[in-house]
């Protein structure tokens, strides 16, 4: 594997959401591919902020920034694997501030472990107006 082979699966992964997801959460939350890094092992993804994700208080409701860090980790996990599936056994979340609507939630992760059976990864995510960090994940 090297850099273009991580982008161009990582990417084609994305594209599967739209084409094969039609109608799921992960297809309506349209996530868009940012950036990766071979030798990092890092990935950044972005999220608009669409208004069927408010919350009762006019922002990204708190369930769909989980799952923001939870498609992300998810297409990073299943990279490294090298497997189709590598499912979600634990996602803590830090809200550190509102993220609204209108805006873009661009979440990057990074590895802090890559095994065989584990991945342990580190997920920011931060607003695209103004650079300001929104929420964090492991």
């Amino acid at each position: 594997m090297n850099q273009k082979q991580m982008e161009a699966e990582i990417k084609a992964e994305i594209e599967k959401m739209y084409r094969n997801q039609k109608g799921s959460l992960n297809e309506m939350m349209k996530p868009e591919f940012l950036a990766c890094s071979f030798d990092e092992k890092t990935l950044a993804v972005a999220f608009p902020v669409l208004e069927w994700e408010r919350n009762r208080v006019g922002f990204m409701h708190g369930g769909i920034i989980a799952a923001a860090f939870d498609i992300t980790t998810g297409l990073l996990a299943r990279f490294l694997a090298e497997q189709n599936f590598a499912p979600t056994i634990q996602l803590e979340t830090v809200f550190i501030r509102p993220i609204p609507i209108g805006d873009v939630f661009e979440v990057s992760v990074k590895t802090n472990l890559s095994g065989r059976k584990l991945t342990h990864l580190y997920a920011e995510g931060s607003l695209k107006s103004s650079g300001k960090l929104a929420a964090t994940a492991t």
